[in-house]
């Protein structure tokens, strides 16, 4: 299964972004509620200290100088309220309106006991229970304070940072997917690189300035090197031995020529050393082959077919050959394959046509197509079917041809194409579709 690199870089990023948000947003909304918390706590301290100065006791009842109340606690409903309780006494402030404060019944220790509420008003409270002593009585002290607006001013301030920190987060994120893709460039560079030595628009790969990337570059310009020395000792070997044993058999059929006689011994002889000839022809020009990674210049196929149809015309006089191609680039192959491979076919068309070839050079989805077309008799179909098999040939009744189908099919081979053959072409003979990657 393929996958990408840069979105599971991208994708690891956003989730790191995301959880790192999270975790600041979970962070500052508990700073935040402690916040609020000592905040709510220190404002009911401070009135719980105004009231506790304000308490006295008159004819041995509890009382407070109602004068002296801050307008908070007198203002009906402001909010504040307070209220206290001393064996069955009861004062309230006027703003309570003689409702009830819900707080904690009976708290167990006499320290300040803190807990939020929802009064008869629907309001949310926030009430501080505590048993005082006041000259040997305890007197039981409820204060509260509506801190929905409070709480409103707290949580607006939340959303302000919460939204900041994914306004942060996403330019973070923004910056790092920049960054991320300046980094991944090089190997951008290295793919497209690639593509240029497979074009053969270059012959090595240029050294990136990424530490990391330099060994696997570098492996591969060897390796380019290793290939293309083995393919020059492997053609050179091939020519070697070839040329060795051309040697001894020409001298071999020179004896035989000079043997008196024409008997039927000798002329199998010959015929034996004339097949072997043939054969390391073949292999010579096997040896030739190079394919698409040879460091070959971009071939002019135009030019490689009007001079194998110039040869042709004057090899076969009486046969018309048409060329027809659209405007393209330069392939990039080698000249003697494509030479070996245009001639053969070529060849063999003008062996078989009647008077007539068409000979059309197109590209469609990045291939090279080559059709060659004539008005012979085609081939029969039993025949057709097989002409695909490697080493197969055209022409086993025509003498004078070349390699047949042997060479061609290894030249298709090696430049990974297609060959196919069809009867019925627009010349009512055989089309023979080479088709060939760019």
């Amino acid at each position: 299964m393929k996958w990408s690199l840069s979105v599971r870089l991208f994708r690891q990023l956003l989730a790191g972004q995301l959880l790192m948000t999270a975790l600041v947003i979970f962070i500052a909304a508990a700073a935040l509620l402690i916040a609020a918390t000592e905040y709510f706590q220190t404002r009911l301290q401070h009135d719980r200290d105004l009231l506790i100065q304000e308490l006295h006791w008159d004819d041995g009842k509890l009382d407070i100088h109602q004068d002296v109340l801050p307008p908070i606690f007198v203002t009906p409903l402001s909010g504040h309220y307070f209220q206290l309780d001393w064996h069955g006494q009861v004062i309230s402030s006027p703003s309570l309106q003689n409702l009830n404060l819900p707080g904690v019944a009976q708290p167990e220790e006499h320290g300040e006991h803190w807990s939020w509420r929802s009064s008869e008003l629907d309001e949310h409270l926030y009430v501080l229970t505590q048993t005082l002593t006041i000259k040997g009585q305890e007197v039981e002290l409820r204060i509260a304070e509506d801190m929905l607006p409070v709480v409103s001013l707290f949580g607006q301030a939340f959303l302000k940072l919460m939204l900041f920190l994914l306004a942060a987060m996403w330019a973070v994120f923004a910056w790092q997917r920049r960054h991320m893709r300046q980094v991944l460039l090089p190997f951008s560079a290295i793919s497209e690189e690639l593509r240029r030595l497979g074009q053969q628009e270059i012959e090595r790969l240029n050294t990136p300035d990424m530490k990391e990337l330099a060994p696997l570059v570098n492996e591969v310009n060897q390796l380019g090197d290793r290939m293309q020395e083995r393919l020059v000792r492997a053609r050179l070997a091939s020519g070697n031995l070839s040329h060795s044993l051309k040697t001894p058999l020409a001298i071999l059929n020179n004896r035989l020529d000079e043997l008196d006689g024409d008997t039927e011994t000798l002329l199998e002889a010959k015929a034996q050393i004339q097949r072997i000839n043939q054969l390391i022809d073949n292999e010579m020009k096997r040896a030739r082959i190079a394919g698409l990674m040879s460091q070959a210049d971009r071939l002019d196929l135009h030019g490689l077919l009007q001079e194998l149809i110039a040869s042709m015309i004057k090899l076969y006089p009486g046969v018309d050959i048409r060329l027809s191609e659209a405007a393209m680039p330069g392939y990039p192959g080698d000249r003697e394959d494509m030479f070996e491979l245009l001639g053969n076919l070529l060849d063999n068309a003008c062996k078989w046509a009647n008077h007539r070839i068409h000979v059309t050079l197109t590209h469609a989805d990045g291939d090279l197509i080559i059709r060659i077309e004539d008005d012979g008799p085609g081939e029969p179909e039993p025949q057709l079917d097989g002409l695909h098999r490697p080493g197969l040939r055209l022409d086993e009744q025509t003498s004078g041809y070349g390699l047949g189908l042997a060479i061609v099919a290894d030249i298709i081979s090696q430049y990974q194409g297609d060959l196919r053959f069809r009867n019925g072409s627009c010349l009512g003979g055989l089309e023979v579709e080479v088709r060939l990657p760019r």
